[in-house]
């Protein structure tokens, strides 16, 4: 299977951390900023990375990036440049074109202009951070969508090793289970005939809702405190 390519448009802790993982799982990457010293930092990592400015056609077209599979606009803070990058890789016929905004009112202009996929960093980290703070046992949160997280949540050191297939995690709350880890650190993707345990990592992917209907279910609506033993 041949390698996705993808330009990354803006450089800086956005921009640099997409690079990185790209980069990690092997992809193909044209990284791009106006900035000097931040292209200097990522091109440790990647060679192919330019002090380039992306409201100019022809340098973004001198760079290939109509070729790649994905193109993503990752500065949010300029919205000139924004719109114009957006416009100019429609032009260049580059057919997924993902944009990072830091106001929401960009967000249908964007569609509007071309981009295929909008996001909103700034946003779903103040889900996340809400989220968290209600709950101490969240301990990520990832908003996929207006409507469905998925949530890791560490399941109560009282609670009692049950079958997934008795906890009819679905049917009962409306959350499906992806990912359990161990208290060891170990992981695996779940069947019916594994358990839950004490301590086990959970993630689940579900509405708000169900994903606190299932919190409550294995760990109850209060948090469990340690005993403490005075010493005598």
């Amino acid at each position: 299977m041949a390698k996705k390519s993808y330009a990354v448009i803006g450089l800086g802790q956005f921009g640099t951390a997409l690079v990185e993982e790209l980069v990690g799982i092997g992809c193909d990457v044209i990284a791009i900023d106006s900035n000097e010293e931040s292209v200097k930092k990522i091109s440790t990592i990647l060679q192919t990375a330019f002090v380039a400015d992306s409201t100019n056609e022809e340098s973004l077209r001198d760079l290939g990036i109509k070729d790649v599979d994905a193109a993503i606009i990752a500065f949010g803070q300029n919205d000139k440049a924004m719109i114009l990058t957006t416009v100019i890789l429609k032009e260049l016929g580059v057919k997924r074109i993902i944009v990072r905004v830091d106001n929401d009112y960009y967000i249908p202009i964007m569609e509007k202009l071309g981009a295929t996929e909008v996001v909103s960093p700034q946003k779903s980290a103040g889900a996340a951070l809400a989220n968290r703070l209600e709950s101490y046992d969240y301990k990520d949160y990832y908003k996929l969508d207006r409507k469905y997280s998925v949530v890791s949540i560490m399941v109560n050191p009282s609670f009692i090793p049950t079958p997934l297939s008795e906890l009819k995690t679905k049917d009962r709350y409306g959350v499906n289970i992806l990912l359990l880890v161990r208290e060891d650190g170990t992981s695996l993707v779940p069947g019916g005939n594994d358990k839950l345990f004490p301590n086990d990592k959970v993630f689940v992917v579900g509405t708000t809702r169900e994903i606190r209907s299932f919190r409550d279910g294995i760990n109850g609506n209060k948090k469990v405190v340690k005993s403490k033993v005075k010493n005598k």
